[in-house]
């Protein structure tokens, strides 16, 4: 199996104050190619803040996190992005767009030139090959978290970020979304999911429990 680019990610003493409130302080870790970052907590415990750190698309209040694409460190936010793929309750679609065109509009706001058979792929993938041609206005909201896996899917990156990725998914979803995952893992990418289910924490290389 062909293994990806290695990247690594280094997290030293994150913390994160809104105000006079922390939200998380002590934060560190060390990730390279298939590792599985839990993170646990409560509702209103940061996690999803803490995810959006670790993306470096929200700064810390303290401490730093360090992307290292094969060796060297990603300064520029730009060659970082082209690394990540973002799963989360905030992506939003263009209701009045198919969930093949969602699709394409993504991957060319990001710079990846895909054939449509590789667009009718990634839609297989998820479950989605029969309705990809639907405007997603029509969606369930299970069909919409398909979709933002595929769209994942359809970007390659190295590493994963997932808030939630389980959420509104029936069994067979749920099912389609742990392999996702584990395919992902042996091909050597890093995950970082935010989660408070078992079945996506049994895939933990490591775990940070907020309170």
């Amino acid at each position: 199996m062909l293994k990806k680019p290695v990247m690594k990610i280094d997290v030293e003493n994150v913390s994160k104050k809104f105000g006079s409130r922390s939200l998380f302080s002590g934060i560190s870790c060390h990730l390279g190619a298939g590792d599985c970052l839990i993170i646990t907590g409560r509702n209103g415990s940061g996690k999803s803040t803490l995810v959006k750190i670790l993306a470096r698309l929200l700064r810390p209040t303290s401490g730093t996190v360090a992307f290292m694409y094969e060796g060297q460190e990603c300064c520029d936010w730009e060659d970082c992005l082209s690394h990540i793929g973002f799963v989360s309750p905030e992506i939003m679609f263009y209701d009045n767009l198919t969930g093949r065109e969602n699709l394409e509009f993504m991957a060319r706001a990001r710079g990846v030139r895909l054939l449509p058979a590789q667009f009718e792929e990634t839609l297989a993938r998820v479950g989605l090959d029969s309705r990809g041609s639907q405007f997603v206005k029509t969606y369930s909201t299970g069909m919409k978290q398909r979709l933002k896996f595929a769209a994942m899917l359809a970007l390659e990156p190295i590493v994963w970020f997932v808030d939630e990725g389980l959420s509104n998914l029936d069994a067979d979803g749920r099912g389609l979304v742990l392999d996702l995952v584990k395919q992902s893992l042996e091909k050597g990418c890093v995950l970082i999911m935010a989660t408070n289910d078992v079945l996506e924490a049994e895939y933990a290389t490591q775990t940070i429990a907020l309170s």
